[in-house]
């Protein structure tokens, strides 16, 4: 084996970046330790194991035969004295791997070396590219490169959390409804039921141009203005609401217009609920509410918050 290109796991690609090294031959890499091979851009600890496992009996031509057999056995008893103190010295085993490998019972490096692929396969959290990543850094195998990207990053694995559900709340008394008399209760049901016509102007839906706001038909020949029926309604006094309820708020209550805390002196909770102003920040709008809550008086238009729900 002369060629760098006869070495398992090395292309063209890898044998251009170690000729760039200063790696010609096969008896170069002979000469080399794991750990110069493994500094290269490109090769890695495994690559560069899986190339010392190939090399390890290289024949070379007879005059450096001798250099050449001493340089890599002693390469070779220095790979195999090459000690480790910890689990998380080995490559791609952190905190939490090393933990998931001493509760299998693999508590040493040789333990681990001991043990076959298949066994640290079966390890929770290892699988099987770590467990041959594993086996090429402390000995004992020869792994591929797609063996060795398709190791996981030793990161954490994030926590699930519950998921919490939640519900949109009106903030203040949201049910609180007014004193109302039976005469008035009736007439806002009354008025709730009967509705208005919509006083659209005459022709708003023949004519692109004409808008739908009202105006009061004049032409001698308008049907509309001469009251014939599916014409239109047109704006008479006939349609307004009874005079007790005109004005309300649908849940009965006159509506208070109010700017700020000063504003919600003097308002009438039992018959009175305020409408906040839309130029109204949040900060003022927190402290109306909360008054306003304290004084019995319902918002209209209250802020909305998210709440967690209660199974």
């Amino acid at each position: 084996m002369t060629e760098l290109e006869d070495i398992a796991g090395v292309d063209e690609e890898k044998a251009a970046t170690l000729r760039g090294a200063g790696y010609e031959t096969a008896e170069d890499l002979a000469e080399a330790s794991q750990d110069d091979l493994s500094d290269i851009e490109g090769v890695g600890n495994a690559l560069a194991a899986r190339i010392k496992a190939e090399v390890g009996g290289v024949e070379v031509d007879e005059e450096a035969d001798a250099e050449v057999e001493d340089d890599g056995s002693a390469a070779d008893e220095a790979d195999e004295q090459e000690s480790y103190d910890d689990l998380t010295d080995i490559s791609g085993v952190g905190d939490s791997k090393a933990a998931a490998l001493e509760g299998a019972g693999y508590r040493t490096v040789d333990d681990v070396r001991g043990a076959t692929q298949d066994d640290l396969a079966e390890v929770d959290g290892i699988g099987n590219a770590l467990a041959a990543r594993i086996k090429a850094d402390v000995g004992g195998l020869e792994v591929s490169e797609e063996t060795e990207a398709e190791v996981e990053d030793e990161s954490p694995e994030p926590e699930e959390t519950e998921a919490v559900e939640t519900e949109l709340q009106a903030r203040g008394l949201t049910e609180k409804t007014p004193d109302l008399s039976e005469n008035e209760e009736r007439l806002l049901n009354q008025r709730s039921h009967e509705g208005k016509p919509q006083f659209n102007r005459q022709d708003y839906h023949k004519k692109k141009r004409v808008p739908t706001s009202w105006r009061r038909p004049r032409g001698q020949l308008s049907k509309q203005r001469r009251g014939i029926k599916g014409k239109g309604d047109t704006v008479q006094a006939g349609f307004r609401t009874p005079k007790a309820v005109r004005g309300k708020h649908p849940s009965g209550f006159e509506e208070v217009r109010v700017h700020n805390v000063d504003d919600l002196e003097g308002v009438d909770g039992d018959r009175e609920a305020v409408r906040i102003a839309s130029k109204v920040g949040g900060r003022k709008r927190e402290r109306i509410e909360e008054e306003a809550e304290d004084r019995g008086v319902r918002v209209l238009n209250p802020t909305y918050v998210e709440v967690e729900v209660e199974e």
